[in-house]
């Protein structure tokens, strides 16, 4: 089963623990989260950053970085 990108209409109104669009981006803006407003113009939140914000993510550490050293030594 493929996960999806954005998180649901509903899972947005269960964060922000608001129904109507404009108070959902009020929420979210006052909080600091990152999203986009669609041609419904609701919010739009990516789940990974959804699940970075909840702690339930990759810490930033762990995340992928280039080995430069291994260019070095080659």
């Amino acid at each position: 089963m493929d996960t999806m990108i954005f998180l649901t209409s509903d899972e947005v109104t269960e964060l922000t623990g608001f129904k109507t669009p404009a108070r959902q981006v009020e929420w979210l803006s006052k909080k600091g989260w990152r999203f986009e407003i669609n041609g419904n113009r609701r919010p739009i939140v990516a789940r990974k950053y959804t699940e970075k914000m909840l702690g339930c993510g990759a810490p930033e550490d762990a995340a992928y970085k280039p080995n430069f050293a291994a260019l070095r030594a080659a």
